[in-house]
Formats: structure tokens, C-alpha cells, sequence
């Protein structure tokens, strides 16, 4: 409205003027067909969805190794398996209720069988077709996964949490479903490095590149050193290794009140004999 109204006489001449000499110029060449455009969209590429799980080569475990180091791996004949693949259904549908996906697997004291409870439930996660797990050494004073998988560890666990290395230079695939990260060093400074920033930011990274539905960290003892509850921050929940016979009432009172005040406490895994029973809250 604004431009006609600013059409005045004056200026009406010069329009008409332009629209005269447009009229007195030659028509426009008429544009020879060149075919089908090379940009058309039937010419574009597809499209195809990039799975970062395809660029890992799986690693063979040694099913001898194992049963040395009391790694199930799916044996049916085993009284325990059925109680890991039960205590992985229970997980699961908590997990899902939840929208959790980041659980810390620990004990009040040493020798409760953690690592033990944290590979086998990996495991048996990892047998179903539509779930993706993460499992990683975060014992750092005192790492063992890769000795009881039987699997060389790539590199230092420090080193992939400062941020030094990528995904593919520290992860090590098992079948199709299973990412383990393994420790190649101890480290004595282990509580700082768990608080650090960049700790934070290398596992937030670690969950949208890889994109797993669950992620299990093996962590120390809780009342050993204070490493569990500076990692705690980056976990939704966590489960509970006693031994039978071996973990005195009094340190899972303790253990539970220093996690109740942080961060959920999933359930309470028994571990006796090369059998476990759990509770899950």
C-alpha cells in the first residue's frame, strides 16, 4: 500500500517510460531443452543412517579363560546364569520405568565379587538383540576387568577421560552388543580424576557417539577410598555387590547411607559361591 501511494504524478511518466522501451525489445530466445536436470532430486544420493558400532572389529574371548575366571557368557547349564539373566530383566524394566540408563556397580568392601556381578550382567545384556551396553573399568586404583575378560587393554583409562583419545581408539567391541572399556594402568590420583570436568564431558560424548541403552561402570569399593562418591554425579542409580559371609552388616548400613544421600540405590546383589540373588527396590 505504502509503495502505490508513493506513485505520484511526477513519477507516473518515468514508469510508463520503461514499461515502453521493455515493450520495443526483442522477445527472449527460447531456451533449447537440455534433457533432465543433473540436480533433480531422482539424481541425488540416498541417504543412508551411519551405525558407529560397525566401525569396531569384535574382539574373540577364550571361552577356556573364561570359565577359568568364572565368566558365564551365556552358559544355560550354569545355576547362576538364570539368576543374572533374571537380575538383567528386573534391570531392565526399571531402567525403562525410569528413563535411566547409567548405573554404577559397586560394594561396601573389596573382594565382594563386584567385577564378577558387573561382567556377567554385561553379558547377559548383551545376548538380547535390541540392547546395546557399555561396560567400563572406572576401578582405576585397581583395574581387573581386563584380566578376567582375557582381553589386552588398548590404552589408559585416564587418558580417554582427559579427552586424549576418541571412542574408537580406546573401545573394544564383544559380539555385536557389548563395548568394554578396559584400564591399562593403575592410577593413584583416582578420586581427582573422577571429579575433573573433563570426566564429565568425555562420558556425556561417549553416550550420544555410541548411543547405548545401558552403561555399566565397575566402580571400587565404597568404603575403601572416597573415588565412588566423586564418580557418582555421572550415574542414575546404583546396584549393590555383598559377599556372603565376608560383608558385615554394619558396612552395608554405612554403605546405604552414603548412597542414599547421592543417588538411588537399585537393588542389593548377593554374591555367594559362584551364585547370587538379588533385590531389586
Amino acid at each position: 500500500m505504502d509503495t502505490i501511494e508513493a506513485m505520484t504524478e511526477d513519477n507516473t511518466s518515468d514508469w510508463s517510460d520503461r514499461l515502453t522501451k521493455m515493450a520495443d525489445l526483442p522477445p527472449p530466445r527460447k531456451q533449447r531443452s537440455r534433457g533432465p536436470s543433473p540436480f533433480s532430486y531422482k539424481n541425488l544420493p540416498m541417504i543412508v543412517s551411519h551405525d558407529p558400532w560397525d566401525a569396531y572389529e569384535a574382539v574373540k574371548l577364550n571361552p577356556e579363560h573364561l570359565l577359568q575366571n568364572r565368566v558365564l557368557n551365556g552358559d544355560q547349564n550354569h545355576p547362576a546364569q538364570t539368576a543374572f539373566d533374571l537380575l538383567r530383566t528386573k534391570l531392565m524394566h526399571t531402567l525403562k520405568e525410569k528413563g535411566w540408563k547409567r548405573v554404577a556397580i559397586t560394594s561396601p568392601t573389596e573382594g565382594c565379587g563386584k567385577t564378577f556381578v558387573a561382567i556377567n550382567l554385561a553379558l547377559s545384556l548383551a545376548r538380547r538383540d535390541n540392547t546395546r551396553t557399555v561396560l567400563m573399568d572406572i576401578d582405576l586404583r585397581n583395574p581387573g576387568m581386563a584380566t578376567t575378560l582375557g582381553v589386552p587393554a588398548r590404552n589408559r583409562m585416564r587418558h580417554f577421560l582427559d579427552g586424549q583419545l576418541r571412542e574408537h581408539e580406546f573401545f573394544c567391541k564383544i559380539g555385536k552388543n557389548l563395548m568394554v572399556g578396559l584400564n591399562s594402568k593403575p592410577e593413584t590420583d583416582a578420586s581427582e580424576l573422577l571429579q575433573r570436568n573433563s570426566t564429565h564431558d568425555t562420558l556425556t560424548i561417549m553416550g550420544h557417539e555410541l548411543e547405548p541403552d545401558v552403561i555399566l561402570y565397575d566402580l571400587p569399593a565404597v568404603l575403601k577410598y572416597d573415588d565412588v562418591l566423586s564418580f557418582l554425579p555421572q550415574v542414575d542409580g546404583v546396584l549393590l555387590v555383598v559377599g556372603g559371609g565376608k560383608t558385615k552388616a554394619t558396612d552395608i548400613r554405612k554403605t546405604e547411607k552414603l548412597l542414599g544421600e547421592q543417588v538411588p540405590l537399585l537393588g542389593v546383589i548377593l554374591n555367594q559361591d559362584e551364585s547370587i540373588s538379588s533385590r531389586l527396590f
